[in-house]
């Protein structure tokens, strides 16, 4: 038996009912069946010795593929018919295997508009077209290169998030499909203000004697996780929700309101961009012949992170034997059960292609062997998962992760300020990460860098795209580009003095009423003189005749910062981001391309430098909570508050499948460093929700021959502020 850092007897685990024993058992067996079908670089005879297989691409190209890639990325580089999963490890480099993967296809002959690569972010997806670019340019010039390749157009590929390319395929075959094409695509903020809208219209009492209505954020985050669920709103507030279960009969009636707008309305939240196209390739066989016909070659990025409409999507088009698929994920990193990710999608890999292959990307180039040794050990704890074990081939050992333990959460700060201080002659401030499993957990420690002068950037915040003044300016785009945006009315209205929800739901009305024109803004029924109203009609008609989005976008701001200033005490300091906006309207030729790409791939989060707010400083510590460093790495990363009901979360410990994914939270944290992993813990933690003194689970649970202990208990005594190594305190 291996030992452990101490006994895990001290914790309680989730009691596994029927229910969940049999999904484990159903997910088992689709695991097991995949991995029979596992092949390796020897399994195929990849290689002939140190030669690469006779292959004509592999002989002839420009791109040297065997010398780029490893064997293992080399094979699922070029395997290219069938389904085949990747399970591709932290650090494994999946993002270049696809790369080679996709210029490997053209090489071999296919048409690069028969290429559909599906990732989450349209970042991945320009960089993955960027980097075919560069690899094929040098063939696509050499004047001996297959005549295949003369003349090819790289941009053909499709390439981007699964909202994007269902966004482009329902306003592509709007005809078809017998659909408004001018449809405006509602964000989770503006789903949240129609859904509000909606009860206030409707009547839907919002509050009762027993339990208070849920507010829209609740609302819209309930309907949203049914749909992607596929689980009945019934059910869902009863298991997840019982607290407002009082409320179920008008949340299902509300959630019918809410499509029923959307559909009069030309409206389209997330969920229906996806939903609709879903719908499409199920009823409609000659749409779905056409979009399997187009896309010969399918490529899904983080599969792990798929929900059920997006798997369906997947499975319809790649229906046929004859399309090739390949995703590419890491059941390790499944971690957004609540975005509505559903993990059993590529554990089920198998069972919904018995043919499929299994190829491992194991190789880590990263980590060092030390922190890998130590989550391989954490994977290892993992219920559910294909068998992996990453490898590094660095000539060095580098040091094991440490973990450290102090009195209370701001000695555990200290030891994170004095250990980036040591480390500092050596690394760049950049270098540094601090990870949180929730935003709060890293208060003390911004407080300790401020005193010692640490520069720090918290990652985070509100983002641009949701910010209110960013949001008012765009609702009057959605009214120029979609008069029946009944939203951006009711949200432009109310901002105008004298004008309330009743008054605005009346002008909305008359709006609606005739459609492409502003004139009951001018009705002396709606409007009792009222200047604003006046203005925007004038501005409104004069930016339907501006040429391009950035003129239009001047005009509607100019008219807007008079209303900004009455609204906003810091008008000026929020006016700055209007820069931004004026850049973004620069790369667009028209509202619809400028909306959709803002609601489809807004820019980054903001990022608040906390330590000097008036100064942005190139060189800072990231504090950043777990979630959003997913895919991102450091040299030196510290995982801190590591406290049994802090992580795992109180409320995650009596459920199999919240366990497991807390579980996987903590492997994603530990797998971002490179060279140095500190994990830290307070001695307690004491909130409403109770008093926390173990470490957590996941650090018990683990050999303690892959960890360095470093313990130091602070007390008070009559000879002062002494500090105790006691290992019975561990």
């Amino acid at each position: 038996m291996t030992d452990t850092l101490f006994n895990t007897q001290h914790y309680t685990y989730p009691h596994l009912d029927d229910s969940i024993r049999l999904k484990i058992q159903i997910l088992r067996q689709s695991i097991t069946r995949l991995e029979a079908n596992l092949i390796t670089p020897d399994s195929v005879k990849l290689f002939n010795g140190a030669e690469p297989y006779d292959d004509p691409v592999l002989g002839h190209s420009s791109v040297d593929y065997a010398s780029e890639l490893n064997r293992s990325q080399l094979l699922a580089a070029t395997t290219i018919d069938g389904k085949v999963l990747v399970i591709a490890g932290a650090g494994s480099g999946k993002t270049k295997t696809l790369t080679y993967r996709t210029s490997y296809l053209i090489e071999k002959g296919a048409s690069p508009s028969s290429i559909l690569l599906l990732t989450f972010t349209r970042k991945a997806a320009d960089e993955i077209k960027n980097r075919v670019k560069n690899l094929l340019a040098e063939s696509l010039l050499d004047s001996h290169a297959s005549s295949h390749l003369n003349g090819l157009n790289l941009n053909a590929i499709t390439s981007g998030t699964f909202h994007s390319f269902c966004n482009m395929i329902l306003r592509r075959y709007s005809g078809l499909l017998g659909i408004n094409p001018k449809f405006t695509i509602l964000d989770t903020s503006d789903s949240e203000d129609a859904i509000d809208l909606i009860c206030k219209e409707s009547g839907i009492v919002r509050s009762s004697m027993k339990q208070a209505f849920p507010r829209k954020k609740t609302l819209q985050n309930l309907i949203s996780t049914s749909r992607n669920r596929r689980i009945k709103l019934h059910d869902l507030i009863e298991s997840d929700y019982p607290d407002i279960a009082i409320h179920i009969a008008d949340i299902e009636q509300l959630a019918k309101n809410y499509h029923k707008y959307k559909r009069a309305n030309h409206l389209y939240d997330f969920d229906d961009i996806i939903s609709q196209v879903v719908s499409h390739l199920k009823n409609n066989l000659k749409f779905r012949k056409l979009i399997q016909d187009t896309y010969r070659h399918v490529m899904v990025d983080e599969y792990q992170d798929t929900n059920y409409p997006q798997k369906q999507l997947i499975d319809y088009i790649c229906e046929p034997d004859n399309v090739s698929l390949m995703v590419v994920g890491d059941d390790n990193q499944s971690i957004y059960a609540f975005r509505g990710a559903n993990y059993e999608n590529i554990l089920l890999f198998g069972k919904s292609y018995p043919e499929a292959k299994l190829i491992k990307l194991e190789q880590n180039y990263r980590s060092t062997p030390a922190i890998l040794e130590y989550v391989n050990a954490l994977s290892k704890q993992i219920t559910l998962g294909y068998q992996k074990n990453l490898f590094s081939d660095l000539p060095v050992q580098g040091t094991k992760p440490v973990m450290a333990r102090r009195s209370n959460d701001k000695e555990e700060a200290k030891f994170i300020a004095d250990k980036i201080i040591e480390l500092k002659p050596e690394l760049d401030y950049n270098d540094f990460a601090v990870l949180s499993r929730t935003s709060f957990q890293s208060n003390q420690i911004q407080l300790e860098f401020m005193a010692r002068y640490i520069p720090f950037i918290v990652v985070g915040g509100i983002k641009f795209i949701e910010k209110r003044h960013i949001k008012d300016v765009l609702a009057l785009v959605k009214i120029l580009y979609n008069p029946n945006d009944s939203i951006a009315w009711h949200r432009i209205l109310t901002l105008f003095r004298g004008i309330g929800e009743v008054t605005a739901t009346k002008i909305t009305q008359a709006l609606n009423s005739n459609p492409g024109s502003f004139q009951p803004l001018l009705d002396p029924k709606l409007n009792k003189n009222n200047e604003q109203l006046i203005e925007l009609y004038g501005v409104l008609n004069k930016a339907e005749q501006q040429e391009t989005v950035a003129e239009t976008l001047d005009l509607l701001i100019e008219f807007y910062l008079p209303v900004l200033r009455t609204v906003e005490d810091n008008w000026r300091e929020r006016a700055e981001d209007f820069r931004v906006l004026k850049n973004l309207a620069r790369e667009h030729s028209s509202l619809d391309n400028f909306l959709e790409n803002l609601a489809l791939d807004p820019p980054n989060d903001s990022v608040a430098v906390l330590s000097n707010p008036d100064k942005k400083q190139p060189d800072a510590v990231t504090i950043s909570t777990i979630h959003s460093a997913k895919g991102l790495e450091w040299p030196v990363v510290f995982v801190n508050a590591l406290v049994d009901g802090l992580m795992p979360h109180h409320r995650s410990v009596s459920e199999f499948e919240a366990l497991e994914e807390e579980r996987k939270l903590f492997y994603v944290a530990c797998t971002r460093a490179k060279t140095h992993l500190y994990l830290t813990a307070p001695d307690y933690f004491s909130s409403f929700a109770g008093y926390f003194d173990k470490v957590s689970r996941f650090i018990s649970e683990v050999p303690k021959e892959t960890v360095t202990i470093d313990v130091k208990k602070t007390f008070k005594s009559e000879q002062g502020e002494t500090k105790s190594d006691d290992p019975e305190w561990w």
